[in-house]
């Protein structure tokens, strides 16, 4: 009886102090939809020239992780269109950054090439169908499967039609317009009729404003003034091809603020009805107040209605992100670099309306040698060497160490939080910023139990697509951000009145995406405990 009346007791005393919270610093959601998520995933680039040397069992467990809703269950893939030919004037100087192309530079196709990279993003394709029974174990019933988006990317023209004869080096001219747009239709339109059923966009051009003329990748420059007439003529091209289907996706710029903002009024006006979306990197590591600018500037030059931005590439900060951050040598496998990248997901996705999201590369070399350096090489911060580059790491010395382990970083976790929790046709909602403590980011979305899972992909994609309006049935995921060094109690007004919590899941440096007991909830108000640099994620239905 005394043991019954304490239980009752206590638990009236969490009710009530749940109630009192609730009417002071309650987190609620903004009734209003944002714009439709697409994806979240990364890049293949170059870590295939090494995987394609490991054991069979460890290249299926690398792609069981990335690409497997038992591991991060990415929604994008971006594959490396390389641009060696062989028998180049200049080869790029960093071995495992050579990507052979398709393309000889003798004019002919040998599609027998590159097979280290065919082989992950046949990988990638494998898994993206179908899609429809696992998300039916997340949200429920679908009328349409939802499927992974394959991009090819293009860092450099092939060296049968670069000036110099490199895939690097070399700044792109007017006259080698057409047989670019005719080599790129020529590549999608055979994987296209080979299997890649998922390839969805064509990014032409990486970082534009950089030749990389030691070599070192790579590259070529493509001054503004030719970045609209190249769109215009792929389009034109895909549009008379087999690879019709294709968006073409633009124009990858690296830095928001020293290169994106003065640059855009010379082709994004001219390009907006050629692009699917908006292409952009972060390597000058705008803050807040930049990144509006940026999303305010954009859409001045396309009279209010820009293709929505696709934040395509990122890697290698070595603080915070919301500036000044710098890129540099470090190896960061904690949840303190993670929860840097966080950030930039929820700059994009909150202040520029991002509606995916791709990390620069799955995997990459470590800075040591596990089994010669000992494994703390793997676990521990390196403040001098390595980069912050990699979801998950290898050692760079395989061949002599014989060590293929697979190395995991907080960052693949990070990620997982964005690509398991909010697929595919998820509406996004703000969470206000003044609601939340200092140190505290979070983003919301929703993904209706019903509806056309492809709905997104017509006009723009904004606040078109599921679950507008919080009365109607669907799935909402709730992530939080704690980059404080503390733990810090939210107060967390329930997403639908009809929602209950049926999930709970934190990753933190004790832990990896783990589910963890649910508390209880007092008239929709639930009260949660963010740990100390952690990422969680509550999900209602």
């Amino acid at each position: 009886m005394h043991d019954a009346w304490s239980r009752g007791a206590a638990r009236f005393i969490v009710l009530a102090a749940l109630s009192s919270s609730a009417h002071a610093n309650t987190v609620t959601i903004d009734p209003q939809p944002k714009q439709t998520l697409t994806s979240f995933g990364a890049s293949g680039a170059w870590w295939p020239n090494d995987l394609v040397h490991f054991p069979p069992s460890t290249q299926t467990a690398l792609g069981d992780f990335l690409f497997s809703q038992d591991g991060l269950w990415l929604s994008s893939y971006r594959y490396n269109m390389g641009g060696d030919g062989g028998d180049d004037t200049q080869e790029v100087t960093t071995n495992g950054s050579r990507v052979e192309s398709f393309l000889l530079r003798n004019g002919t196709y040998d599609w027998n090439r590159d097979q280290a990279g065919v082989k992950f993003l046949k990988m990638a394709q494998q898994y993206a169908v179908p899609y429809a029974s696992a998300m039916r174990a997340v949200i429920g019933n679908l009328t349409d499967p939802v499927n992974r988006y394959i991009t090819f990317f293009v860092n450099a023209a092939p060296s049968a039609i670069a000036g110099n004869g490199a895939a690097c080096g070399w700044s792109f001219t007017a006259d080698k317009i057409t047989s670019f747009a005719d080599y790129i239709t020529t590549v999608l339109s055979y994987w296209l009729s080979h299997g890649i059923t998922e390839l969805k966009y064509i990014s032409p051009m990486n970082e534009p404003d950089n030749n990389r003329s030691d070599c070192g990748q790579e590259g070529m420059a493509v001054v503004p003034s030719l970045r609209a007439p190249l769109f215009k003529a792929l389009r034109l091209a895909l549009n008379d091809s087999s690879a019709s289907s294709v968006d073409i996706i633009g124009d990858e710029t690296s830095r928001v603020v020293e290169q994106a903002l003065p640059e855009d009024p010379y082709w994004l006006p001219a390009s907006a009805p050629d692009l699917s979306n908006i292409a952009i990197h972060n390597y000058d590591y705008p803050d807040d107040a930049n990144l509006t600018i940026y999303y305010e500037s954009i859409r001045s030059l396309t009279g209010g209605n820009p293709p929505p931005v696709k934040f395509t590439e990122t890697c290698c900060s070595t603080t915070a992100g919301s500036g000044p951050s710098v890129f540099g040598a470090q190896y960061d496998p904690t949840m303190a670099n993670a929860l840097i990248v966080a950030r930039y997901v929820w700059q994009f996705l909150t202040l520029v309306q991002a509606e995916s999201f791709d990390w620069w590369t799955a995997a990459t070399t470590l800075p040591c040698s596990p089994k010669i350096d000992g494994i703390q090489c793997a676990t521990s911060i390196n403040e001098t060497a390595g980069y912050n580059s990699g979801l998950v790491y290898y050692d760079p010395n395989y061949n002599e160490t014989r060590d293929f382990n697979i190395y995991y970083t907080k960052r693949a976790f990070m990620l997982k939080h964005f690509a398991y929790f909010h697929r595919p046709g998820s509406v996004r909602y703000d969470i206000p910023q003044q609601q939340l403590p200092s140190g505290v980011n979070a983003i919301a979305s929703k993904m209706s139990s019903s509806g056309n899972s492809n709905q997104h992909f017509f006009g723009w994609g904004w606040g078109s697509g599921w679950g507008h309006g919080q009365g109607s049935a669907g799935t909402w995921s709730v992530l939080f951000m704690n980059n404080q060094t503390t733990a810090v109690s939210i107060t967390l007004q329930s997403p639908d009145p009809a929602a209950s919590m049926t999930r709970l899941v934190q990753t933190t440096n004790q832990d990896d995406f783990v589910d963890v007991q649910i508390p209880k909830s007092w008239r929709g108000v639930v009260q949660l405990e963010l740990p100390a640099q952690s990422l969680v994620t509550a999900q209602f239905a």
